[in-house]
């Protein structure tokens, strides 16, 4: 992609490369995942902080500030967003500006996360709220795994999945969930 192009890009969807985002101040710990599509507010990075082992779902977005009092007040409200280590965001979920979520957390698919999750909890919704603990939710999937098909790599888009094989995969899970590694 030309250096043109990248600039129209980045004009037209608010998102920068990851690299840009870091060099402006985002911290990022190790084994971080962005699923297609995040957005991590580029105007305010600086004042986000990312732990280790953390995913984002496609996209998630992450937001520093909130524009809602610039007209009325003249000023941008801020508010620093903290993740903890071994996150989860599912797909679609925001995070508002002054969140903490705390380490061993999930956030369900499509939450809007307005306000801190403590370590260790299960949280979804719109606004989010906690569910139940990650460690109980984590065992139940596992004890859901002893009945339900299991996938290995071969079963992967990286691993060149066939139609055949996709197919296959449909029938083992019938009406029920699979897992996949």
């Amino acid at each position: 992609m030309t250096t043109f192009l990248r600039r129209l890009y980045r004009r037209f969807t608010g998102r920068d490369a990851l690299a840009r985002l870091i060099a402006r101040g985002l911290v990022v710990g190790r084994n971080f995942y962005m699923q297609d599509g995040c957005t991590i507010d580029a105007c305010h990075c600086w004042h986000i902080t990312i732990g280790d082992d953390v995913t984002l779902g496609p996209n998630v977005t992450l937001l520093a500030h909130d524009a809602s009092t610039k007209r009325a007040l003249g000023h941008v409200r801020l508010g620093k967003v903290e993740i903890g280590n071994r996150v989860f965001i599912g797909a679609g979920s925001i995070v508002l500006p002054g969140v903490s979520i705390g380490d061993d957390v999930i956030i369900g698919a499509g939450s809007v996360v307005t306000h801190d999750i403590p370590a260790g909890n299960l949280a979804a919704g719109n606004p989010a709220r906690i569910l139940g603990l990650t460690a109980d939710y984590l065992a139940r999937q596992a004890e859901a795994m002893k009945s339900a098909p299991c996938f290995d790599q071969r079963y992967t888009l990286s691993a060149g999945v066939t139609a055949a094989t996709k197919a296959e995969m449909n029938r083992r899970m019938g009406d029920g969930p699979g897992y996949i590694v």
